[in-house]
């Protein structure tokens, strides 16, 4: 008897399906954001094998077997994985995700929505290049791992830094009604010149400030925008006095190293609280790396007691770093969905779930703010 196709199945059937592929690769993405912290969980890897094994079999189940040899692809993939024949890596965890945008793409196209990326023959190019990426000797991962990223996501580079301008920070500032005075002049100014202190830093100050300012503004405008830009300008001014060759360290820090580094937030404590009318804006600089459960850093605070802009600041300091600062390391331009998604795993541990929710909306009503 012939497999049906997807259009003589029951609307419910379909339905379900649909429903059920949806939590799959929900699932599948969480887990390989948690693999890349925990590189050697066997559970998240045996877990993500089901996974897209069921969403394999969902496929065939509704009569989309042309689409099957992508999770089997995959699945041979995570094989290799689970036998510890590869190892994970941020690379590998990019590739697995484009793949399952791709998969998530193709459904969809097959169920009558919207067209996808890739058509059969490259689907079937996808398919077999993840199989070889299986079977490759580990003397040649990195190598094959970077051109599959490459030829999954072509324009595979550090996004381009953002204007900084004097023209483009007044437009920024006369957006959210914030006078340009005196002070803020100096606050950005010390922004650009510890901007320069590394070139993965470039251009993240006017990031950071557009995104900042745009979620606190969806949530109310709990912060004076003005305090929350000084916090914004100057909360990583400390950093910039650490040592070059710890700031640019890939390995990890040692006690002392990283003791020196969670000192950083007070240099702009210090130098705010000294100016008159900027107290908050030294709170929020202050507090900028706590966490919403207490297990972050100096004081260890919980959310309710930590200022709404540092709850912000956190989120798009932690959103920036992942999307640009740390690209150079991995190759990875798939750092946006994985960001956002690393991000959101977080919400109600080092995250405030509120100020998670709305970095979500900011970024879903402006797309252009995750591009920058």
């Amino acid at each position: 008897m012939p497999t049906p196709r997807p259009a003589e199945l029951p609307s419910d059937l379909l339905a379900d399906f649909r429903q059920e592929a949806a939590e799959q690769f929900q699932r599948s993405e969480q887990l390989l954001i948690e693999l890349e912290r925990s590189p050697d969980d066997i559970e998240r890897l045996r877990e993500l094998f089901r996974n897209v094994h069921t969403l394999k079999g969902n496929l065939g189940y509704i009569g989309l077997n042309t689409l099957m040899p992508l999770p089997q692809a995959m699945e041979d993939v995570l094989a290799c994985l689970r036998e510890t024949r590869l190892s994970f890596d941020s690379l590998l965890g990019d590739i697995l995700l484009l793949s399952l945008d791709h998969l998530k793409e193709l459904i969809e196209q097959n169920l009558g929505g919207t067209p996808a990326r890739l058509d059969q023959a490259q689907l079937n190019a996808l398919s077999l290049a993840l199989s070889a990426l299986a079977a490759a000797p580990s003397a040649r991962q990195t190598e094959i791992r970077r051109a599959l990223l490459q030829q999954l996501d072509p324009n595979t580079h550090l996004p381009a830094p953002t204007p900084t301008s004097d023209a483009h920070t007044a437009e920024l500032f006369k957006r959210f009604a914030i006078p340009l005075d005196a002070d803020l002049l100096f606050f950005i100014e010390l922004m650009r010149a510890s901007e320069r202190r590394s070139h993965y830093w470039q251009g993240r100050g006017l990031r950071q400030l557009e995104l900042s300012l745009a979620i606190n503004q969806l949530g109310g405008t709990p912060e004076q925008p003005a305090q929350l830009a000084a916090a914004v300008c100057l909360h990583d001014l400390g950093m910039a006095f650490l040592p070059l060759d710890m700031l640019h360290k890939e390995a990890s820090f040692s006690r002392e190293e990283r003791q020196h580094m969670q000192s950083h937030p007070r240099l702009a404590y210090d130098l705010l609280i000294r100016l008159p009318s900027w107290d908050a804006a030294a709170e929020i600089a202050l507090q900028h790396q706590e966490h919403a459960d207490g297990s972050g850093y100096p004081a260890g605070l919980r959310e309710a007691q930590t200022r709404p802009g540092a709850l912000i600041l956190h989120i798009v300091d932690t959103f920036d770093a992942r999307t640009h600062e740390r690209a150079h390391q991995t190759l990875s331009k798939r750092p946006l969905l994985r960001a956002i998604l690393e991000i959101n795993s977080l919400a109600g541990s080092q995250f405030s779930t509120h100020w998670v929710e709305l970095f979500n909306r900011t970024l879903q009503q402006h797309p252009e703010l995750a591009h920058r």
